[in-house]
């Protein structure tokens, strides 16, 4: 049985204890686009009601899956667990929300399809070796929330080995349980993907009133109004952000276009049109990246042609390319505006006759061309 498949199955089996409702906020709401928008899941806060024994004689664990298309993948699961150390939870911690903000998966280009997300607050029986399996979970799992995501799914297969391990465990206490998969356009009797905050609560759902609830830096408030509301207390809760972002700006991360520049560089000291002819070929070669969005495969592709030309025109007078150096990403990529860019390129993305293949050819034409700099 894989991840989302357990989580589907607890949820049926327990979801009559909880409630789940979207939570007002001040965030704009954004419905995904497909090649257009990174997905980000945060567990934003987390409140834990007073009640000793889930420090003395369990483990609170946070655990989640999130399953979407990535790459040639139709239904990747992106797994994650967290206990105490990395939530920073203690005894302490009872009775008072803890802010936290803390990434479950790394910033993933949404590509459409069904996106499925189911989240659980687990408490486990303490036992000898279970703070080691525990740490070590949690380090393989974090791994996936940094960087290059094609770069570090070789660890997925043990993360997934891992918590399915973990959450078969048989000495568990179920504090909470959430899943829902989301699937076209609500206008067409689906359910779109969006941006926004939602809250887990250990409450009677008959009895609950979810229409009080906001979010107010990044904590969970309730109340009549949003001036009046007060932070929300006496229940276990977990609040969680789905971040939909239009850019990102980790390139320290993506140091193998290097290698591209450099390329270049070499053909072009010689021969201009060789030179040309290379990073043409390299600039279309990161449109083959699963792990940026148009616009920022955009940004990276004109920021290369850039420092080709830049650096050719200073190293003409001399014998070779230099040392190589990837700083130029960090500065040119962040300084193009992806607002802009994606102005530019919708024409192209909005043509529904135009393949991938396609895409790439015509927004790298326009970078040659200087409309895109």
């Amino acid at each position: 049985m894989g991840l989302i498949d357990w989580f589907a199955h607890l949820f049926v089996k327990e979801s009559k204890h909880y409630v789940y409702a979207p939570v007002t906020s001040e965030v704009e709401k954004i419905v995904f686009q497909e090649g257009q928008h990174y997905f980000r899941l945060r567990l934003a806060e987390m409140f834990l009601k007073n009640d000793r024994k889930l420090f003395r004689k369990y483990v609170p664990v946070v655990s989640s899956v999130v399953s979407l298309q990535f790459g040639a993948n139709a239904a990747q699961e992106l797994p994650s667990v967290a206990g105490p150390l990395a939530l920073n939870l203690n005894e302490n911690s009872l009775g008072k929300g803890v802010q936290l903000n803390y990434s479950l998966t790394n910033l993933v280009p949404y590509r459409g399809g069904n996106v499925s997300i189911s989240a659980a607050l687990l408490a486990y029986m303490n036992k000898d070796y279970f703070p080691a399996f525990l740490t070590l979970a949690n380090s393989i799992s974090g791994l996936l929330t940094i960087g290059q995501l094609s770069a570090t799914l070789k660890v997925a297969e043990s993360a997934v080995t891992a918590l399915s391990e973990l959450l078969a465990g048989g000495d568990r206490d179920i504090h909470l349980v959430y899943h829902n998969e989301y699937a076209g356009t609500g206008n067409l009797g689906g359910s779109s993907l969006q941006n926004g905050y939602f809250a887990v609560i250990g409450a009677d759902a008959g009895k609950f009133d979810t229409g009080k609830l906001v979010v107010k830096n990044s904590q969970l408030y309730y109340g009549d109004n949003p001036q009046s509301a007060k932070p929300l207390t006496g229940y276990d809760y977990m609040l969680f952000s789905v971040e939909a972002a239009l850019y990102r700006d980790d390139f320290r991360y993506f140091t193998e276009y290097n290698s591209l520049l450099y390329a270049a560089l070499e053909k072009g000291m010689t021969d201009k049109t060789e030179g040309d002819a290379v990073i043409r070929a390299g600039m279309l070669a990161i449109f083959k990246s699963d792990d940026l969005t148009y616009v920022d495969k955009t940004r990276v592709a004109a920021a290369l042609k850039a420092e080709y030309e830049e650096r050719l025109s200073l190293l003409g007078k001399l014998k070779s390319s230099g040392s190589e150096d990837s700083e130029w990403l960090n500065t040119r990529v962040p300084a193009i505006n992806p607002e802009t860019t994606l102005t530019r390129i919708s024409p192209l993305l909005d043509n529904q006759t135009l393949n991938d293949a396609a895409i790439a050819d015509g927004i790298v034409t326009m970078i040659v061309n200087g409309e895109i700099s």
